[in-house]
């Protein structure tokens, strides 16, 4: 028999409703004792779930933690959001799959109640891409990432851990994914270039179907070490802005 654990207020023990845990804290009910640091009520269960490390109650927490991820109320469905995100190989972390895979009608349009510059399906799919990222190619949610980074102006939040997970078929595709979200070049090009491979010959293949992100010049020389890569690159770029729309 596993012995209770005390964080905080709560007490864990196998007759704790996780869950109801989970959804209270990300509420901001029952005071469970955040400190004046937290930026929101998801950070007290970043530190019990650290607290509970080693102890089958940190699985039932993370798992209490994705009913949340269905939760009516928006803030909690974010953090939930924001918890696997960060920790994407907690126990639970399927749903995200399986609602990326889904009815996303309480994520898609719904403005991210604390950062209302992007829709909750923005921050599904990041989470989405950190679980990739973690667990490789052999994931399940490496089938829906990938019919969605195909799909106009979905691939941004999702392509950096497509790429970890099945960098083979993302090079293949990558003149679809760019033509369709222009912002994914910038994000491809950093991947590129750490997986070590080729940036100028990509770079040539990919930066002309960028003219759509009107932060590529910005961000280029953040993201290419090499001057005479990004000087090619950029040479690439501009040539497609004079010459007009470009086709993948």
């Amino acid at each position: 028999m596993t012995e209770p654990v005390r964080v905080d207020v709560v007490t864990f023990t196998a007759e704790t409703d996780a869950a109801r845990v989970a959804r209270d804290a990300l509420a901001g009910d029952g005071g469970f004792g955040s400190f004046p640091s937290d930026n929101a009520p998801v950070d007290w269960v970043f530190r019990a779930y650290a607290e509970l490390a080693g102890t089958p109650y940190a699985d039932r927490l993370a798992c209490g933690v994705a009913v949340c991820l269905s939760d009516p109320d928006p803030l909690v469905r974010s953090q939930a959001l924001i918890f696997f995100r960060s920790e994407p190989l907690a126990a639970g972390g399927e749903r995200i799959v399986e609602l990326a895979a889904g009815d996303r009608a309480g994520f898609a349009g719904v403005p991210d109640p604390l950062s209302p510059s992007v829709d909750l399906e923005w921050q599904l799919l990041a989470a989405l891409g950190a679980r990739l990222a973690r667990r490789g190619g052999q994931d399940a949610g490496v089938a829906v990432a990938r019919a969605e980074v195909l799909r106009a102006g979905k691939a941004q939040p999702v392509i950096g851990g497509l790429f970890d997970a099945a960098p083979e078929w993302v090079i293949r595709h990558a003149e679809s994914i760019v033509y369709g979200t222009p912002q994914a070049g910038i994000t491809l090009l950093v991947a590129i270039q750490r997986a070590g491979g080729d940036v100028v010959e990509f770079g040539r293949r990919i930066a002309p179907l960028c003219r759509g992100d009107d932060q590529f010049e910005r961000y280029l020389p953040r993201v290419v070490d090499d001057p005479a890569a990004r000087r090619a690159i950029l040479e690439a770029f501009t040539a497609a802005t004079a010459d007009g729309a470009a086709t993948p």
